[in-house]
């Protein structure tokens, strides 16, 4: 039998399970997805298991299906901005909870809303994808484009990466990064992508240009001050893009030239090793000229240092012993300004 004292406690208990039941309705919390509200206030939002969006941002409506009686609640909450939307090609999963944060934060009473479906939802950024294969060519052929030498040969250093960009109008500009004073070498491309007209990517290519050129080196030592002679010359193929670019490739620049230094056999001759030869020597005898447009005088002189043709040198009047500054003319007359 059942004492009295156990029939007060399952009263108790009950008691308290009935005032729990109370509380909970009272403050508006369901146990199911349905709602309390009537039928045509309700707000469903549909979200499908995933969607595609174009733009920077995206709305409610955009990666929802919204149903429900009231048509221009509607149309507001379909605009509502939900988030940033992922890079192209990219995606993020959209929650039940996300939504009602957004809502809430436009003074939408939430408790009109239903998710009937799933409670979250994967969405991705429309693409365009573009294979860094493509992206390597296009710039081999840029290279090849502005270079008139058939000897160059451009090799891709690094590979690039596939990237993906916003769907639209697709342009490209490439760009040599910094300053280079030699022709080959080590050389960094930029590609900069727009999507119709506007910048969105830039990539960079990593690029070597190998260079051939038939350049002139020395056929046996050359020392220091010697006049250089087609039969000190001797014309090979070299690869130049190591090579500081001060080469020479035209005889011409070469014959009549002097030596500044001792030039050792096979060394590529540069422009830095050799100058024009003096005009006139120190000691040499020449005549210092001063002239006008109406006067013209002359006196004998002597050279104090030796110089080339435009040069200023020092120059001793042989008849006043005095020693003046003279500009070269030609190997035998020094002008008097």
């Amino acid at each position: 039998m059942v004492n009295k004292k156990d029939r007060k406690m399952r009263y108790l208990k009950h008691s308290c399970r009935l005032f729990v039941l109370l509380i909970l309705l009272s403050s508006g919390i369901a146990f199911s997805k349905g709602s309390s509200l009537p039928e045509e206030e309700q707000i469903k939002i549909i979200l499908p298991q995933s969607s595609v969006i174009n733009n920077d941002q995206y709305l409610l409506g955009e990666i929802s299906q919204i149903e429900g009686g009231d048509v221009v609640l509607l149309e507001k909450v379909s605009q509502i901005v939900i988030g940033q939307s992922p890079l192209p090609g990219r995606k993020l999963t959209v929650t039940r909870s996300l939504i009602l944060s957004r809502l809430r934060s436009q003074k939408i009473n939430t408790k009109r809303f239903l998710f009937p479906g799933s409670e979250s939802s994967s969405i991705t950024r429309a693409a365009l994808k573009i294979k860094g294969k493509d992206i390597e060519q296009v710039v081999l052929k840029h290279i090849r484009d502005t270079n008139n030498n058939e000897d160059l040969k451009p090799r891709i250093l690094a590979k690039t990466r596939d990237i993906f960009l916003p769907r639209g109008q697709v342009s490209y500009v490439i760009n040599s990064k910094g300053k280079y004073k030699k022709e080959g070498g080590y050389r960094n491309y930029d590609v900069e992508f727009s999507i119709d007209g506007k910048a969105v990517r830039i990539v960079t290519v990593r690029t070597y240009l190998k260079l051939y050129k038939e350049v002139f080196v020395a056929r046996d030592t050359i020392k220091r001050n010697k006049i250089i002679e087609e039969s000190d010359l001797m014309k090979v193929r070299k690869n130049v893009d190591r090579m500081p670019r001060e080469y020479i490739t035209e005889k011409d620049q070469l014959v009549g030239k002097i030596s500044n230094r001792t030039i050792n056999p096979s060394e590529t001759i540069r422009g830095n090793t050799v100058s024009i030869p003096p005009l006139v020597k120190s000691g040499d005898r020449l005549q210092i000229v001063f002239e006008t447009p109406f006067l013209r005088l002359s006196a004998p002189g002597i050279s104090m240092a030796k110089g080339r043709k435009g040069e200023r040198i020092p120059v001793k009047n042989m008849d006043s012993k005095i020693v003046v500054f003279a500009t070269v003319k030609t190997r035998n007359i020094v002008l008097v300004n």
